[in-house]
């Protein structure tokens, strides 16, 4: 019987968490078992959304996923918060690191002011841009 390799554009739902859960069961032989917990925060102003996380904790690390604040907003507090409330929650929830990964200087000058460290480094990603990989110890 022969193995054929196919290239699938538009992956099912099904087969990524089939891929994920065979990733996972090997892993858990040789890590600790992980279980991930998705957190999400917003912000609305008059009933409109103004600003949002969202993050996962695997382990005992919050991954902040992504952060938005209308351009309104921006430089009001409102990141400030939303990345604070989310380290609290995820301190109350055993986690003593946080990480985020991001494109623009802005946005990681923005995490370093928030007690971030870069630990890592990828260029041309896009092309003519730095992708940055932040990280910070969680009290």
């Amino acid at each position: 019987m022969s193995s054929e390799i196919k290239i699938i554009g538009s992956p099912s739902p099904d087969l990524l968490n089939q891929l994920e859960k065979e990733i996972r069961s090997y892993n858990n032989l040789h890590l600790p078992e992980m279980t991930i917990e998705n957190i999400a925060l917003s912000i609305h102003k008059n009933n409109v959304l103004t600003g949002g996380l969202s993050a996962r904790i695997p382990w005992d690390w919050l991954h902040i996923v992504l952060l938005w604040v209308t351009e309104e907003e921006r430089r009001s507090g409102i990141g400030k918060s939303l990345i604070e409330k989310a380290e609290n929650e995820a301190i109350k929830r055993c986690c003593k690191h946080a990480m985020v990964e991001t494109f623009t200087a802005e946005s990681k000058d923005f995490f370093i002011k928030q007690g971030y460290k870069i630990y890592g480094e990828l260029p041309d990603f896009p092309i003519g841009f730095k992708r940055y990989y932040l990280k910070k110890q969680l009290s």
